[in-house]
């Protein structure tokens, strides 16, 4: 996944106004327009929404981030580095079980934080987007494969350690599991309350794996 820029950015708004140029925070900035193209999607989003959401002009936005599409690339960085960081960390969990039950449910306090837009922006930014723009749809189509990826591996690596059967396909769980969590995500996204959706991953889980104690 990308790496977030580390440390606190500044940078120069130019202003059309006489005097001193206007610093601006480039965390706080991308975290303006991740909103937008989050709200939006990549070609909802115009420079002039983007460019008030930020509180700059467009040759600041210009000489920051040089385009729209390396701004949400660096959009992207942040929501992977405030957002998602604690999910991708389920691969640390000790078992296959838990990686499973630990990606649903953070991924719904995720998807419901209501800091943020409902959700999820991997999913939402750019999931159909004109030929024009057709790199940044196959650019976030990876991103959710590369999320079934990491599964698929971790889950491999418990088979190995005997913690998975031996029937299981670790690819067709991992791509079981990414599936229901789109469908969490535009559940989400569609105002689902937390408490139902944690329900639909504790019926799930039990489904899975027989244990009605998950998920509370």
């Amino acid at each position: 996944m990308p790496v977030a820029t580390t440390g606190r950015e500044r940078n120069v708004n130019s202003s059309k106004t006489i005097g001193r140029p206007r610093e601006f925070d480039v965390d706080e900035a991308l975290d303006a327009a991740l909103v937008v193209f989050w709200r939006q999607g990549f070609e909802g989003t115009s420079l002039s929404d983007l460019t008030s959401a930020m509180g700059i002009n467009r040759p600041a936005l210009y000489s920051a981030f040089t385009s729209k599409k390396k701004l949400f690339m660096r959009a992207l960085e942040r929501y992977y580095a405030i957002d998602a960081a604690r999910t991708f960390k389920v691969v640390e969990e000790p078992t296959a079980r838990r990686v499973t039950e630990q990606y649903l449910l953070r991924s719904v306090e995720q998807l419901t934080n209501p800091r943020r837009p409902l959700g999820c922006f991997v999913l939402q930014s750019a999931l159909v987007c004109s030929e024009e723009n057709a790199d940044i749809a196959a650019y976030m189509s990876g991103q959710r494969s590369m999320q079934e990826d990491l599964l698929r591996a971790r889950y491999a690596r418990a088979q190995k350690q005997g913690d998975l059967a031996a029937d299981e396909d670790p690819a067709s769980l991992a791509r079981f599991v990414c599936t229901f969590r789109q469908g969490l995500a535009v559940m989400a996204c569609g105002g689902m309350a937390r408490t139902k959706l944690k329900d639909s991953v504790r019926r799930m889980l039990t489904g899975l794996y027989g244990d009605a104690s998950a998920a509370k």
